[in-house]
């Protein structure tokens, strides 16, 4: 009998760096940035697509504050889809989520059953070579490989943390997972991508559900404890109490456990992939006019190019003589920054952060 797949959408995140369009209460997976479904919309059809699964073999991982609106949203693409929404109380990084999907996986569809783990607020303009890459994955998945999936990289980009893979495959399209590296400096990323070795971490992962429960087993055994007694303390096992979640430690999957096992492996693949984590990365998936221009809404322009605009306040935006910046009229914010200096973006949004305490 072929092993259930379970694709598991982790719909946690706050989104921030795409402020003011994305804020801690309707973060960036619920934004509709290219057409008319959202970023978690259009992850949940091409989950289902790609995976052949029944709708309501659908697990989504979100925070208690968020369930509403992503139960509308998942509703909205496919009837049942809605069924197994997992809400945590609170964020406790993707470890947790991770782990208390792997424990609800087991539970209601067996240890065998394989886990597709995704991000919900990912750009995918290549689904047919995503496609590939996951049949790729399954059979080392079906054998016990914690499967991640590496973006071929186009530039030195440091804004992404990289893997290493080994030189030859351990299947067809899949390899060892050598290294993990941290976000790099310019020169290291220059050398990671001339190496040819290095791919982008996608976040995005592949492996049954016991096998992940093995590891956590191995190498997080006090964080798997804690998942388990929040799970316990639910009548459903979909509610965890917010006194025990909150125990759990708070830890990147990565560091958790991919970075810590022997069972890592990892797919290359193009599937022209971004984690649309600024304005600049959304500005380059963006389509441009004839002067490099990404718009939205209402806005008019002269002698204005490179920019990306944004007018979803109702209002027209007019710009003359500008370069390089971002602009985002969301209503009630206006946004003007440097579109490129994603540094001075971050250091306002603490700001903000400060004064909002």
């Amino acid at each position: 009998m072929t092993s259930p797949v379970i694709p598991v959408i982790l719909c946690g995140g706050s989104g921030t760096r795409l402020w003011p369009a994305s804020r801690d209460v309707f973060p960036k997976q619920f934004l509709n940035l290219f057409g008319e479904d959202t970023l978690l919309q259009t992850t949940l059809r091409r989950a289902l697509r790609i995976s052949e699964t029944p709708a309501d073999h659908v697990v989504t991982v979100t925070l208690a504050a968020l369930e509403d609106e992503a139960r509308r949203q998942i509703s909205g693409v496919a009837k049942g889809a809605d069924t197994h929404i997992l809400k945590e109380p609170v964020g406790r990084n993707t470890a947790a989520a991770i782990a208390f999907a792997a424990l609800y996986v087991r539970s209601h569809f067996g240890p065998e059953a394989l886990m597709w783990v995704l991000p919900s607020d990912h750009y995918i303009g290549d689904e047919d070579s995503l496609a590939k890459a996951f049949q790729k994955g399954l059979l080392a998945a079906q054998k016990g490989k914690l499967v991640t999936f590496g973006i071929t990289p186009t530039r030195p980009d440091t804004g992404y943390g990289y893997i290493k893979h080994s030189h030859s495959p351990i299947e067809d399209g899949v390899y060892a997972v050598a290294d993990f590296e941290e976000k790099p400096n310019r020169t290291t990323a220059e050398a990671f991508l001339a190496s040819g070795k290095y791919l982008w971490n996608s976040g995005m992962f592949l492996f049954e559900a016991q096998s992940v429960l093995d590891q956590f087993s191995c190498h997080a055994p006090v964080l798997l404890a804690k998942a388990a007694a929040a799970m316990a303390s639910s009548p459903n096992a979909q509610n965890p109490h917010l006194d025990s979640y909150a125990e759990i430690p708070a830890e990147p999957f990565d560091k958790a456990i991919m970075e810590k096992t022997d069972e890592a492996a990892i797919v290359p693949c193009d599937p022209d992939w971004s984690d649309i984590g600024s304005w600049e990365s959304l500005w380059e998936i963006g389509e441009k006019d004839l002067s490099g221009n990404v718009i939205e809404g209402q806005a008019v322009t002269d002698s204005t190019k490179d920019c990306l605009i944004q007018s979803n306040g109702h209002r027209l935006v007019a710009c003359a003589g500008l370069e390089n910046l971002v602009i985002v009229d969301t209503g009630d914010t206006v946004l003007i920054a440097d579109r490129t200096n994603h540094d001075s973006i971050r250091a306002l949004i603490k700001k903000l952060n400060v004064l909002k305490s």
